[in-house]
């Protein structure tokens, strides 16, 4: 089981990794430094029925980036 766990938390880092931009230094980041400055951030998320809302504070330094990241990892649209 464990395993099993450390597999699918590799995949979900490479996920990240790669929805990251060609040209930027994050595609080549290792895990341990996305870890650091792109997961440990103190962020409000609230649940809806249908959605997950996650609230940045104002002065995160890398906003963009992560707009970027979650509109790249977002399911798709069902029509």
């Amino acid at each position: 089981m464990r395993l099993m766990l450390h597999g699918c938390a590799y995949w979900i880092w490479w996920k990240l990794r790669a929805a990251c931009p060609k040209r930027s230094p994050w595609r080549r980041a290792q895990f341990d430094t996305l870890r650091l400055h792109l997961v440990k951030l103190a962020a409000t998320i609230v649940e809806k029925k249908t959605r997950i809302i996650i609230t940045l504070p104002a002065s995160c330094p890398r906003r963009g980036l992560l707009h970027l990241l979650f509109d790249a990892l977002a399911p798709p649209k069902a029509a």
